[in-house]
């Protein structure tokens, strides 16, 4: 993971490891235990933070992925899933990891496994709740950087998990 350093005014979207897709929408001088600092004030779908300038350079966050980028990350989706953990603490821990990790590449691949091993078990009620959180931010980012509709974008992210999944071995259903 590498730290990039941004320079960000009004207006500029970045991703953040936990939050997600957020634009800039004011930039403040806020006194912080005596001293004057500079923040930008991003705001989500969900909710607006304040992130302190100083933090711009650190590795939860990074600028919005490109079109090239969002295509690898189809692609990692779509590759044949690495088994996950089957201890939950385990596995939770693993995801709580790789969520710390900013790269979309990273989170398509978290994004998939999860998803591979809901198509083969039942997953645990939290990381469904975490899936649903990661393919969200997933598809607002690739809505926004790619300029597509937000349903294509779960659309594309939709036959990328089906593909990955083709070769698993589907859980029993229960009644």
């Amino acid at each position: 993971m590498n730290k990039v350093t941004l320079e960000l005014t009004k207006g500029d979207w970045v991703v953040h490891n936990n939050h997600g897709l957020g634009q800039i929408i004011g930039i403040e001088i806020k006194e912080l235990q005596g001293d004057q600092n500079l923040f930008y004030m991003v705001k989500t779908d969900t909710l607006t933070y304040w992130l302190p300038a100083i933090e711009s350079s650190s590795e939860r966050i990074r600028p919005i992925a490109d079109t090239e980028t969002f295509a690898e990350a189809l692609k990692v989706a779509a590759r044949e899933p690495e088994p996950m953990e089957a201890n939950y603490r385990h596995r939770l821990a693993y995801i709580h990891t790789q969520i710390q990790d900013s790269s979309l590449l990273v989170k398509a691949a978290l994004i998939r496994d999860i998803s591979a091993r809901d198509v083969e078990k039942n997953i645990h009620i939290n990381e469904k709740r975490i899936l649903d959180i990661l393919s969200q931010q997933f598809i607002n980012e690739f809505e926004a950087a790619c300029d597509i509709s937000n349903e294509n974008a779960r659309m594309e992210l939709r036959k990328a998990l089906k593909e990955s999944s083709v070769n698993l071995k589907r859980k029993k259903p229960s009644f």
